[in-house]
């Protein structure tokens, strides 16, 4: 137990608190809690103080009351709280529990977790009404500027230049996370006259306003009405239990979600429905308000008062279903009933900064704790849920202690639609007129010439942003990379530079290889690079692309999705922005311009999101009688993913996939983490991935699991350290441990894993 020194009282009476801190230090800190004032009650656990921390002032939430301190602790050295800053508890017993729990499952500490759980108003306790916001002075930007600005400025010019692609206001912390700049160029342009700050206080929540008719429930088929009635029954004996809600694309999985949470309303309870990513899925939203009412939504696009507000009205029980995305998990929704998990496969659901949890876990583990019911649905679910749900795979490494979980099936499309025909196109076997990169070859130009002239819709999917992601060399075979991280440039025409996607820098465009001077070749295609091949094909089509290169407004996605909705746009060509979410009878045609892009990546999940890639996009067609065709170009068509995706074969891809990881022990059959540690220093990052080795070893063969084969369950293994994928980002040089083994062997090892995550330069992240 850690103390904070400096009594501000001579001799301290009352009781002592112990407060956990947003920082990375793994434990909590104790102050004394002096008798409360104007009849006020003490602080219970689930409630925010302000305490001294050091030279500065902290907000934290306590999670225990003590009495008396441990013994040994000297009561002279510990402060008191500052301030109480709630009168009732803001998080339950059951979400301080929680958090308990993923910080010991993600190595951080109870206080990072529980910050994690908290809008941000409330962590700072500073709710702010506006966002500040920056744009163009657009009749101040001349050529000539530009011009200047790209010879002497280069940052400013960036700067410029991107708030020009936004086409209206830019939130400034959308404008920093895009660019990886800071104020200072927009600065130096405000004081040109060139670009102006505001702040915006209009509602952003693009779902708020509108005005949803309440609709009516249609009939179900067989297999729903077997879902829902799985789901009510659970729900009226009150008991905890996991349901995965396998479903093909079209086949009404969100009426099932729809019925479980008007059961639940009916009984009292409430519900929460996570979605892969908020600004995409406006239909989903609206349905969900049509048949439930009041809605409350939850998203990074609020501003910190507006999140404050929506989360007091769930905490206050005024607002019943709440609609949002990973972080809509921790809403303090009382007695709550169901937890929906829609397309549960998504990696979006990953937190990738500390606490790194997975929200679909998460999920389970939080309906665990309140009795409640939680829904994971998915057309292709997570090769993990799969398992957990097949009584033969029962008893694996994960899953041996875990309420079992019950398949719901959903095997056909509801209203009349059906499963489209996807042929392969194999690219090796085209040839691409001379001087022209191959992006559509002429099967998919035809079934997209055949669809514009019957008046339909299609959607082209490709993976990569930017004109072209390298430039090769031809005399030593390399290509050019950024010089502050071991990744190729991408080339982005609308800006004409060099991008490394990593830590943003900009660099011209090279004209020879910066290793033999060699001449160099852009290769490769992005989605700038396509629009511009599929434009020149047809040129009366009306198009639109979506990236994060274009998206640079939040109001951008249902801009784009309304016109696309309405029929203002013919061709929808996106990254994965256009798989998720999108329900549009009129599309007929998909068109997957390069398939193989998700196997290049050294991922023991490649072949599952390239399977899931493809067949989620390909759901996006066929939604009504008139069907639906897609077109996948590969140039690997014989890999299992691709095959198996072709013939809309789920089953039979798991069955191959969960073979190799069990003989991998990759998950479910057994936890992987990933420890990554970087420092300016080569000579320092690598001694201390030896030394963290070392320990880990030393661990292992202590507690008895690295003396067994790891074949075993209880086997584990541990490799490295060694080189990651990208040795060097950001300056900064890396090398990384990976850790196998059952949840019992690395329990073993947890003492170990939890003082490393504590220092500088090493995070945890389990895979």
């Amino acid at each position: 137990m850690v103390v904070q020194q400096g009594s501000l009282f001579g001799a301290p009476e009352g009781r002592y608190v112990q407060v956990a801190l947003d920082t990375p230090v793994r434990r909590e800190f104790s102050y004394l809690l002096p008798p409360q004032q104007d009849g006020r009650e003490d602080p219970v656990p689930g409630c925010r103080v302000r305490v001294p921390f050091g030279s500065r002032s902290a907000i934290g939430v306590v999670v225990g009351v003590d009495g008396e301190l441990p013994s040994g602790v000297d009561p002279h050295r510990v402060r008191p709280i500052t301030e109480v800053l709630d009168e009732q508890p803001l998080l339950t017993p059951a979400l301080l529990r929680l958090a308990r729990q993923m910080a010991e499952d993600t190595f951080c500490s109870w206080g990072r977790a529980l910050a994690a759980m908290l809008p941000l108003a409330l962590r700072h306790d500073r709710p702010r009404r506006t966002i500040p916001v920056v744009e163009v002075e657009a009749d101040a930007v001349t050529e000539d500027i530009r011009s200047e600005l790209e010879n002497k400025q280069p940052k400013q010019a960036r700067a410029l230049a991107v708030l020009e692609q936004a086409g209206g206001p830019m939130e400034m912390r959308e404008f920093y996370n895009r660019t990886g700049l800071s104020r200072s160029p927009l600065t130096s342009l405000e004081k040109k006259g060139l670009v102006r700050f505001g702040r915006k206080q209009e509602f952003i929540d693009p779902f708020a306003g509108r005005e949803v008719a309440r609709d009516q429930p249609p009939q179900l088929v067989p297999e729903q009405q077997a879902a829902v009635d799985a789901v009510r029954e659970a729900l009226a004996a009150e008991v905890h239990q996991d349901f995965l809600l396998f479903g093909i694309t079209g086949s009404g999985k969100t009426e099932v979600y729809l019925h479980a949470l008007e059961t639940a309303l009916a009984a009292g309870r409430g519900g929460i429905v996570l979605v892969p990513e908020i600004a995409l899925t406006p239909q989903t939203v609206a349905r969900f308000r049509a048949r439930c009412g009041d809605v409350a939504v939850l998203h990074s696009g609020l501003t910190d008062a507006e999140r404050h507000d929506q989360w007091r009205a769930i905490r206050e029980g005024r607002l019943r279903v709440v609609v949002g995305a990973r972080s809509a998990l921790f809403a303090p929704m009382p007695n709550l009933g169901v937890i929906v998990v829609d397309e549960e496969h998504e990696s979006s659901f990953k937190q990738e900064t500390a606490p790194r949890y997975h929200a679909r876990e998460i999920a389970r583990e939080r309906a665990r704790l309140e009795g409640a019911v939680c829904i994971l649905g998915s057309a292709t679910p997570s090769l993990e849920s799969w398992a957990a749900a097949q009584p033969q795979q029962a008893g694996t490494a994960e899953e041996g202690s875990r309420t079992p979980m019950r398949l719901l099936p959903l095997r056909e499309r509801v209203g009349g639609g059906r499963l489209p025909h996807i042929e392969v196109v194999d690219l090796r076997e085209q040839k691409p007129e001379k001087g022209h990169w191959m992006v559509m070859a002429p099967p998919l130009q035809q079934a997209l010439a055949e669809t514009l002239a019957r008046k339909e819709r299609a959607i082209l999917f490709l993976n990569q942003r930017g004109f072209a992601p390298a430039w090769h060399c031809r005399t030593c075979g390399g290509s050019v990379h950024c010089p502050t991280c071991d990744v190729a440039l991408t080339y982005h025409r609308w800006r004409k530079k060099a991008l490394c996607h990593y830590c943003m820098r900009e660099e011209p465009p090279p004209a020879v290889c910066t290793h033999c001077r060699g001449k160099v070749e852009l290769v490769g295609i992005g989605t700038e690079r396509a629009e511009e091949s599929v434009q020149h094909l047809f040129p009366n089509a009306r198009m639109a692309r979506m990236d994060r290169d274009t998206m640079l407004r939040r109001e951008s996605y249902e801009e784009v999705l309304d016109a696309f909705g309405r029929g203002d746009i013919d061709i929808l060509l996106g990254t994965q922005m256009v798989a998720k979410g999108l329900d549009f009878p009129e599309v007929t045609l998909v068109g997957v311009l390069n398939a193989d892009t998700a196997l290049h990546h050294p991922d023991f999940r490649a072949s599952e999101r390239c399977f899931n890639l493809i067949s989620q996009v390909a759901g996006r067609a066929g939604r009504s009688s008139r069907g639906g065709r897609v077109v996948v170009q590969s140039w690997m068509p014989e890999h299992a993913a691709i095959t198996a995706a072709v013939r809309h074969d789920y089953i039979g891809f798991a069955a191959k996939e969960l073979e190799e990881r069990r003989l991998f022990r990759f998950p479910p059959f057994g936890q992987v983490l990933r420890l990554t540690l970087e420092s300016q220093d080569r000579a320092r990052v690598e001694a201390m991935s030896l030394e963290i080795a070392t320990a880990l070893r030393d661990a292992g063969h202590d507690a008895g699991f690295l003396s067994r084969p790891p074949s075993m369950n209880d086997g584990l293994i541990i490799l490295g350290p060694s080189l990651p994928p990208v040795e060097k980002l950001r300056g900064r040089i890396r090398r990384q441990i990976m850790v196998k083994g059952s949840r019992r062997a690395l329990q073993a090892i947890h003492g170990v894993l939890g003082t490393a995550s504590e220092r500088q330069g090493v995070t945890i992240d389990p895979l």
